[in-house]
C-alpha cells in the first residue's frame, strides 16, 4: 500500500535526506516488510522501533496528542 499509493505522491525530490518518517510502535507498523520498506525509502531517516533512529519512549514532543489532547477532551466530555 505504501509503495503503490504513498511513495508516488512524494515525487523525486524526497531522496535527498530531507524527509523523515515517524511512526508509533503499533504492531502492524512494526512488521518486518513495513520497516524494510520505510527504511529503504527514507534512506535511514525513519524514527520507529528497531530502526536506525530508535523511537524514544514516552516522548511528549513526538506524541502531543497522547499528552495533551486526549486528556483535555476527556475533561470536557
Amino acid at each position: 500500500m505504501l509503495e503503490q499509493f504513498l511513495f508516488p505522491q512524494f515525487g523525486e525530490d524526497d531522496h535527498e535526506g530531507r524527509m523523515h518518517c515517524q511512526q508509533d510502535g503499533a504492531p502492524p507498523h512494526y512488521h518486518r516488510h513495513v520497516r524494510k520498506c520505510l527504511i529503504t525509502h527514507f534512506l535511514g531517516q525513519c524514527l520507529c522501533r528497531a530502526a536506525p533512529i530508535p523511537w524514544p519512549p514516552r516522548s511528549p514532543d513526538l506524541t502531543p496528542l497522547d499528552f495533551f489532547l486526549w486528556g483535555f477532551v476527556k475533561d470536557r466530555v
